[in-house]
């Protein structure tokens, strides 16, 4: 058996994971959070390379890593393009979509982003929304994700404030009873 090729075919997707793992912490954060659909499709691409190079060994290692760090590059520049320029990011990531506007829904919105009604009433409740009049805005935002903002409630009275009211009256009252006590006298 030999053992150097043994050593290398174990060793190659390790090093092209661990490399991949690289590119990956190189294009930052943004490429980890919530993906839009330029980073899936790149994310993807590593994947694809991890498998091609590493486990299938169809594609040398160095062009492995060529690939990988190309993909890195081109997730940068997308960014920074996107970072820098209104017409990139919504070429790239896209625009969210209103929903639900002061407690209507914009059935024109759901049909153009194929949501059905028990898709939106779904992530509502998920929101711990009850009723559509709750809701200020629903977006279904670039990524995917759906947004709920709720509509802001009349502030209550503090309890402070109303035992600071309540004792008030009990003074007022009190006065009045005074009152009435020495005219009945």
């Amino acid at each position: 058996m030999d053992w150097l090729f043994l050593l290398r075919f174990l060793l190659k997707p390790v090093a092209i994971y661990i490399i991949a793992l690289a590119v990956v912490r190189w294009m930052g954060k943004r490429a980890l959070g919530t993906l839009s659909l330029f980073d899936l499709v790149i994310m993807a691409g590593i994947g694809d390379v991890i498998v091609v190079v590493g486990l299938e060994q169809r594609v040398p290692f160095e062009r492995g890593v060529l690939i990988l760090a190309m993909l890195g590059g081109l997730e940068w520049l997308f960014s920074m393009l996107s970072f820098r320029s209104r017409f990139f990011a919504g070429l790239l990531e896209g625009k969210p979509t209103v929903l639900v506007k002061n407690g209507e829904l914009l059935e024109a919105n759901l049909a153009k982003e194929h949501i059905s009604k028990a898709d939106l009433y779904q992530e509502l409740r998920k929101e711990g929304v009850a009723r559509l009049s709750q809701v200020s805005q629903a977006v279904l935002e670039a990524c995917g994700k759906f947004s709920v903002i709720l509509k802001e409630e009349d502030d209550p009275v503090p309890v402070q404030q109303l035992l600071v009211e309540v004792g008030a009256l009990r003074r007022e009252l009190q006065e009045l009873k005074v009152m009435i006590t020495s005219k009945e006298s």
